[in-house]
C-alpha cells in the first residue's frame, strides 16, 4: 500500500485494509488525515464504529486510541497502515520515548525494537525501515528538525511524552501503550495488569485443547505412557515437541499467538509463545494442568509453560530421572528439578524449550506473570537463573 492521505476499512475485497471479523461491514469505515489529526467516519455500518467504547459516526482520534470496527479491534501496528501514517507525518519529527523494558515502537513502519543497553536519550535507527528515530526526554530543535529526522511512535506519542515524564496519568499511558502494541509500559508494579489486559486473551484463544487435531496428536504421543495423567506423558510430549520443533519468526514487527492446532498442522514450527502454547494445550488435552509463563530478563522477553505435578517433589526427580535412563539407555541423567510452588500445587515443572529437559534451570528474570487456561493471571517470583546466587523458585535432587 503506498503513502495514502485516506484508507477505507472493511470485509470487501477492494478495501485499503481488509478485515476479516465477521462483525465488520463490507465497507466499515474511513480514516483520513486532517489539520494533524485522524479523521474517523463510519460508513453506515451494520455494528457500529467506537471510539474508547462510545459509538460514533464521526470523530477525531489519534493513533494508538481504542478504536472498534463492530467488535474488532483496530491494529495500530499493523504494517498495513504504514503508508496512511507516514503520509500524515508530514515529514515532522515525532518525539519517541523509552518504555520500561528497554522497548521502542517505529512510527514510520511499526516494528518493535529494543533500546541499546545504557542508552537513555538520541538517535536510533529502526532496523526495519532504517528510518532515524529521535528517543529521549525533550524534542529536538533547529538544525535537527531542519535535518528531516524521521520520529518514533506516531500521532499518539507526543500525547503520552508528559505522562511518561511527570509520572501522572500512569493509567491511560499503560492502556495506550498496550493499543499500541508495546504491552510493558507500565512501571514495574503492573506487568501483571499489562499481561492480563494485552496478552491473555491471545494466549488463552491460542489454548484450543479441544481441537481435535490438537487432541489427538497429544494421546497418540502419550500413549506410550498409559494411564492418568503422570509426569511421564508430560515428558514424554515435551520431548516430542522439542524434537520436532523448528524456529520461526512471528510476522515483522508484530506479536502472533498461532493456535495450538496451526502449529501442528505446521509441523511444529514457531517461536518460544508457539512452544509453550502447543505444549500447555497438548497436556491439557489428556488432563494435565498447564500454565503459560511470560517473562523479561536480560536477554529480553520470553515465554515457557509449567504443569503441575500433584506429588512430592523428589518423587517426580525421580520419577523423571527413571523416564530418561530408560528412554536414553541410560545417557540422559536428571540431577535435579527446578520448579515453583504454591498452595494449590506444589510442583510446578518447569517446561522451558531452553531447559534441556523437563524440570531443567530457569533462565533469569526481571518478572514474570502465569497465564491459566481460564484467562487470570498471576504475578510469581522472578528466577535469579543457573549463575544466580540463588536459584528461586525451588530446586530439588532424586533421592540415590
Amino acid at each position: 500500500m503506498g503513502e495514502s492521505p485516506y484508507i477505507v476499512l472493511g470485509r470487501s475485497r477492494d478495501c485499503d485494509l481488509v478485515l476479516v471479523d465477521p462483525s465488520v461491514s463490507g465497507r466499515h469505515a474511513r480514516l483520513s488525515w486532517k489539520d494533524g489529526h485522524i479523521l474517523l467516519e463510519d460508513l453506515g455500518s451494520a455494528n457500529g464504529t467506537f471510539v474508547r467504547g462510545v459509538k460514533v459516526e464521526r470523530a477525531r482520534i489519534r493513533s494508538g486510541e481504542d478504536v472498534r470496527f463492530g467488535s474488532d479491534a483496530l491494529r495500530w501496528s499493523d504494517s498495513r497502515l504504514r503508508g496512511f501514517l507516514r503520509a500524515g507525518a508530514g515529514g515532522d519529527t515525532i518525539v519517541g520515548m523509552s518504555i520500561p523494558g528497554r522497548r521502542f515502537i517505529c512510527g514510520a513502519c511499526g516494528t518493535r525494537g529494543m533500546l541499546p543497553s545504557g542508552f537513555t536519550k538520541g538517535v536510533l535507527k529502526c532496523k526495519s525501515c532504517g528510518a532515524s528515530l529521535f528517543v529521549g526526554r525533550s524534542r529536538p530543535q533547529g538544525g535537527m528538525l531542519a535535518a528531516g529526522v524521521v520520529g518514533v511512535l506516531a500521532v499518539a506519542v507526543a500525547a503520552l511524552w508528559a505522562v511518561v515524564w511527570t509520572g501522572s496519568g500512569q493509567g491511560a499511558l499503560g492502556t495506550a501503550a498496550e493499543r499500541l502494541g508495546l504491552g510493558d509500559a507500565r512501571p514495574r508494579t503492573s506487568e501483571e495488569e499489562s499481561v492480563r489486559v494485552h496478552t491473555a486473551p491471545l494466549v488463552v484463544r491460542a489454548l484450543d485443547y479441544e481441537d481435535a487435531l490438537t487432541r489427538n496428536t497429544a494421546v497418540r504421543i502419550a500413549a506410550g505412557e498409559e494411564g492418568p495423567f503422570h509426569v511421564e506423558q508430560a515428558a514424554r510430549i515435551w520431548t516430542h515437541v522439542r524434537r520436532e520443533w523448528s524456529y520461526v519468526n512471528d510476522p515483522r514487527g508484530e506479536e502472533y499467538f498461532a493456535r495450538s492446532s496451526e502449529t501442528i498442522a505446521n509441523d511444529f514450527a514457531g517461536d518460544c509463545d508457539d512452544f509453550a502454547i502447543v505444549l500447555s494445550s497438548m497436556i491439557t488435552s489428556i488432563g494435565g494442568d498447564v500454565r503459560v509463563v511470560m517473562m523479561d530478563g536480560p536477554a529480553g522477553g520470553h515465554a515457557y509453560a509449567e504443569v503441575c505435578i500433584e506429588s512430592d517433589a523428589r518423587d517426580v526427580a525421580q520419577r523423571l530421572s527413571r523416564y530418561y535412563r530408560r528412554r536414553q539407555n541410560g545417557q540422559q541423567r536428571i540431577d535435579q528439578i527446578h520448579f515453583r510452588s504454591s498452595e494449590r500445587c506444589g510442583v510446578w515443572l518447569n517446561l522451558d524449550w531452553n531447559a534441556g529437559v523437563p524440570g531443567g534451570s530457569y533462565g533469569a528474570e526481571e518478572w514474570a506473570v502465569a497465564i491459566y487456561t481460564d484467562g487470570h493471571t498471576e504475578r510469581l517470583t522472578a528466577a535469579a537463573g543457573e549463575g544466580g546466587a540463588t536459584t528461586p523458585p525451588n530446586f530439588t535432587t532424586p533421592p540415590r
